[in-house]
């Protein structure tokens, strides 16, 4: 057996998962940045609010600190706990969601994204080539 074919069906397995799990982020990056180009045309993003107590204590923080900045920490009592869902639709795009490890496992992401792509070119050409024949 060729040693192509030998590394090829060792890491077919290995290749599948990442794919998927790499396929899934890519999913969830892409629509949110397709909703934040668009953020315009989805006027409910403006208005829509996620309550804090469902997300990490980081956004309860950020919310005292925002309307404190602006003066608003006695005005408003109904959006005291809940932030608008822009926030999250910006921290899941940027990977920020994840803390200070998110920008780098979206890097990973990234370069798995584009290993996968050029091993996935390699290997369509390998078995054109090689059915050709």
């Amino acid at each position: 057996m060729k040693t192509w074919r030998k590394i090829h069906m060792f890491s077919f397995g290995y290749f599948k998962a990442v794919g998927l799990f790499v396929g899934v982020c890519m999913f969830f990056i892409s629509i949110t940045g397709f909703l934040l180009n668009h953020r315009h045309d989805f006027r409910w993003m403006d208005t829509t609010r996620v309550p804090t107590k469902i997300l990490p204590p980081a956004y309860q923080q950020r919310l005292d600190d925002v309307r404190e900045a602006q003066g608003l920490a006695d005005l408003f009592p109904n959006e005291a706990h809940s932030v608008p869902l822009n926030w999250l639709v910006t921290d899941f795009h940027t990977g920020e969601i994840l803390g200070t490890w998110g920008p780098l496992f979206y890097d990973l992401i990234a370069a798995s994204f584009t290993i996968l792509s050029v091993t996935g070119i390699v290997m369509y050409f390998k078995i054109r080539r090689r059915a050709r024949f």
